[in-house]
């Protein structure tokens, strides 16, 4: 289930008061700073004119050199609403006049935040820009304050009243500094920003409700409606369909969803009616498939049995032989009457002779009977080294007239398994017969087991020291009909019914081949098996 997080709607949501954050602040901020900026402009304006106003008001008192009406003058315009301070300094900085009777006499450093105006320098300025008259600074009681200093020139009607030297001599006489609080306009500036900031979020949240609501009826309710029905289709309903309303790319997108889904419907009967089918078809060639492979699997087997029958047929031949012989010789001195205790023990010795001979023939035919009458789809526990055994018996006499050396090293602590014994037996006799064609008189047939305990598993190997596999033919030697025989002799099934049987065992086989060294067939089969019918013993 989608994460509410992770949904578009709320993603959008809270990225469009971000973007409002984002634009608004900082525009909120340049209007804030602009306003103040311009008020401050103003304030500015009105305390230069307002100093220019006080130089005038008492420039006449003080041509007159009437220094009471100059100290009423500037001690009146300082008591007005927002002036903070008016003095009037000499050149030596010394404070001839003041709003504040105190300070009157005293000298003030030039190194003073409203005479470093003048004094940053040597020779002091004898003439101050516009720029850098006003300054702004905190005062004792906390709020800030514009001060704007007006230097007091050496005219020459000043100097016909004989009290100060010639103009060429000294230009400035003194300095007027008049104060005036901020405390009005930063309250003003405080309040207007505070409303600012406070528009600003009631924008913001508008915005936000409005686009809230867009959001949630432009694009949460059709994504969610296509994301339900996506999950409908997902779970097989393809019967369902959206409800497309509008002409904008959310109807286009649900009207596309409902025609996928129209498709997906029409395909889906389509390939339900082709499996159908094809499962009709696939049943009639597995059979067929399985009737070809058991006979192929019975033409292996009787290939094995036709290229056994030779060397058969001689083996039987000796004991009958020697049984007929017998026979002949027992049936004479049966004639003859009045036997001898001696020729009744020769003739018993004889006979016992008859009954291995008769045994000796009865297990070659019935361990060739069995291997070509036992059912090869029956699954039971299967002792490795008795198959073995069996297997090597019915080809013992085979070995015998070829003079093929046989080697038996059956190492596996463990040699029972869940397998099909008569398959198993059929794959060692294919494997036994293609050694002995492969080698010439006097080669070993070798046979090894050996525990495989970290797949619990047990591997066998038939190995021969024959002419080996050509490196070319390697990868081919598995396949239906392959053969490298040049007698013709062969019909290439005998390695590929192998094959097939570990397959069916869900084992491996590998081979690898020196030749003129040795030729070995490795096969790894598991020791259980699931989902398979058991024989009992």
């Amino acid at each position: 289930m989608t994460r509410f997080r992770d949904l578009l709607g709320f993603r959008l949501f809270f990225l469009i008061p971000l973007i409002g954050v984002i634009i608004f602040l900082p525009l909120t901020y340049i209007m804030i700073r602009s306003t103040g900026d311009q008020l401050m402009s103003q304030i500015v304006a009105q305390a230069k004119d307002t100093n220019e106003l006080i130089e005038r008001s008492i420039h006449y008192s003080m041509l007159k050199n009437s220094k009471e009406d100059v100290a009423r003058i500037i001690e009146d315009l300082g008591s007005g609403t927002g002036v903070d301070g008016i003095r009037l300094y000499k050149k030596k900085g010394m404070i001839i006049f003041s709003t504040d009777q105190r300070e009157i006499g005293q000298v003030v450093d030039v190194k003073a935040e409203q005479c470093t105006v003048c004094h940053s320098g040597e020779p002091p300025l004898e003439s101050v820009p516009d720029s850098i008259r006003p300054r702004v600074f905190n005062s004792s009681h906390g709020y800030r304050v514009l001060g704007v200093i007006n230097p007091i020139r050496n005219e020459p009607s000043c100097v016909a009243q004989g009290c100060h030297p010639p103009v060429s001599e000294q230009k400035i006489l003194g300095l007027l500094d008049s104060k005036m609080s901020l405390a009005n306009l930063d309250k003003t500036l405080a309040e207007s920003r505070r409303q600012m900031l406070f528009y600003s979020f009631v924008g913001i949240f508008l915005i936000e409700l409005c686009s809230g609501l867009f959001i949630y009826r432009m694009v949460h309710k059709p994504v969610k409606a296509l994301a339900g029905g996506t999950r409908k289709v997902m779970n097989g309903n393809l019967d369902f369909s959206l409800e497309v309303t509008g002409k904008d790319e959310i109807a286009g997108l649900a009207q596309s969803f409902n025609s996928m889904v129209a498709d997906l419907k029409r395909t889906k009967a389509e390939n339900e009616e082709w499996a159908h089918t094809l499962e009709d078809r696939v049943e009639q060639k597995a059979r067929e498939l399985k009737q070809a492979h058991d006979q192929m699997i019975q033409v292996a087997k009787m290939a094995s049995m036709g290229k056994l029958a030779a060397t058969v047929a001689h083996e039987i031949n000796n004991p009958l032989g020697g049984i007929l012989t017998y026979v002949k010789l027992l049936q004479k001195r049966l004639g003859e009457g009045n036997l001898t205790p001696e020729e009744c023990r020769t003739s018993v010795d004889q006979l016992q002779i008859i009954v291995a001979e008769l045994k000796r023939c009865g297990s070659i035919v019935k361990g060739m009977l069995h291997f070509s009458k036992t059912p090869d789809s029956l699954f039971g526990r299967v002792d490795l080294h008795e198959v073995i055994e069996k297997s090597l018996f019915i080809v013992n006499h085979h070995l015998d007239i070829n003079r093929i050396k046989k080697v038996k090293e059956l190492k596996a602590r463990d040699s029972l398994l869940i397998a099909n014994g008569n398959q198993l037996q059929q794959a060692l006799i294919s494997l036994f017969i293609n050694a002995v064609e492969a080698m010439s008189s006097g080669d070993t047939l070798s046979v090894r087991t050996e525990d495989v305990p970290e797949q619990d598993s047990i591997r066998f190997t038939v190995a021969d020291n024959g002419k080996g596999i050509p490196t070319e033919n390697l990868s081919s030697i598995f396949e239906p009909f392959f053969t490298t025989k040049q007698d013709h002799h062969g019909v290439g099934l005998g390695l590929s019914v192998v094959y097939g049987i570990v397959e069916s065992h869900r084992g491996k086989i590998v081979v690898k081949s020196e030749p003129g060294i040795e030729t070995a067939f490795i096969i790894t089969l598991p020791r259980k098996r699931e989902g398979v019918e058991l024989v009992q013993a």
